[in-house]
């Protein structure tokens, strides 16, 4: 992909025309809105990413000069007397090329099925993004459109997530090669989720802490995995401010270095940890179907709350054993909403005692 950007002044501002650029008309490509050529002006998608590179770049040039000669001298040229370029990306992005190959190759199949490694270390709830041809666009060049959409695929349990292995983040063939980022070792399709930013930047943090492993020990990065493991995962599990003077020194972990937050992160709500009393939470229920997770009414504990619709029967039951016998107040949170049911049924058991109330939500 080659982004680019545009701005609009007080005075006209000329444009050269450009024959050498894709003869481009306003319907043939989106408009670029917020002065912004996006990340989908993109092309070779069946082209050779390593060979064809210079050639890709050069046509993703020729389509935004091409599209900024449609604004400016053609049928958008009454609309963007006053526009200027003020930005082009002249080195193209890809987003793969040669395949690298570590000890784990992760799949689609591994990241759907939440596949539990022993190493898994970096986890993502990105959606398996893939780019294709925008067929809307691709009529004038269908033999190498430059204009694509993102299909996300509905595999990947958003809210829960899927771990990603450290060994897809060293070399099976080149033995002191470690790798992070988007060149890692994982599938086309599998690299369609684990490409995001802040998913990169966690690679990052796991192998700069292997290679404080791989120092200290003069060891290679497979031997983090099958000889230093345990040592690995204490060094992961530290907060994010710990730091050390060199790899043979103890940790200083700052005062205000947040708490570890659990293998669900830190709550988006209320912590039900900051609550007096017993606490189950929406995520210790056994749930019925019907159930959906919401977190746009502010106010929730944990990480969401969950509603149903009034048709649904859906049910949610949790189970309590009590440190001592005793009385006990059961109470129940939730957030009052007109679109709540005005007869909700909360039914309370104690051995083979039961008792039901209704409660108005509203």
């Amino acid at each position: 992909s080659n982004m680019w950007a545009w701005a609009e002044g007080d005075d006209n501002v000329a444009f050269p025309q450009t024959p050498w650029a894709l003869d481009l008309s306003m319907k043939d490509f989106p408009y670029p809105r917020d002065h912004h050529g996006q990340w989908f002006w993109e092309s070779g998608f069946d082209k050779d990413a390593l060979g064809d590179a210079e050639a890709i770049r050069d046509w993703n040039l020729r389509a935004v000069y091409g599209a900024f000669n449609a604004m400016k001298n053609r049928d958008g040229a009454d609309k963007h007397q006053t526009a200027f370029l003020t930005w082009i990306a002249y080195i193209g992005g890809p987003r793969e090329s040669r395949r690298l190959m570590g000890d784990v190759i992760l799949t689609e199949e591994d990241i759907i099925a939440k596949k539990d490694f022993p190493d898994g270390c970096v986890p993502s709830t990105w959606s398996i993004d893939l780019h294709y041809p925008k067929e809307e666009f691709a009529e004038k060049f269908p033999d190498n459109p430059f204009i694509s959409y993102a299909k996300h695929g509905t595999g990947v349990d958003r809210s829960y997530g899927y771990p990603v292995p450290y060994r897809c983040f060293y070399s099976r063939n080149v033995e002191n090669l470690f790798m992070a980022g988007r060149c890692i070792s994982v599938t086309h399709e599998a690299l369609g989720t684990t490409r995001v930013m802040k998913t990169c930047g966690m690679m990052g943090e796991v192998v700069g802490k292997a290679a404080s492993v791989c120092v200290k020990h003069e060891c290679l990065p497979r031997d983090v995995y099958e000889r230093y493991w345990p040592e690995m995962d204490e060094l992961l599990k530290l907060p994010g401010k710990a730091y050390r003077a060199d790899v043979n020194s103890q940790f200083t972990i700052p005062a205000d270095a947040l708490p570890e937050a659990g293998p669900n992160g830190a709550p988006t709500g209320l912590d039900p940890k900051q609550l007096p009393g017993l606490v189950l939470d929406d995520r210790d229920a056994k749930k019925s179907p019907g159930w959906t997770e919401g977190t746009g009414l502010k106010g929730y504990i944990g990480f969401g709350y969950l509603y149903a619709g009034q048709a649904s029967n859906a049910t949610c039951t949790w189970e309590l054993k009590v440190p001592k016998s005793g009385k006990y107040d059961v109470r129940i949170a939730y957030q009052p909403h007109e679109n709540r049911g005005t007869k909700v049924k909360v039914t309370t058991k104690v051995t083979s005692v039961s008792n039901t109330v209704e409660v108005n939500m509203q």
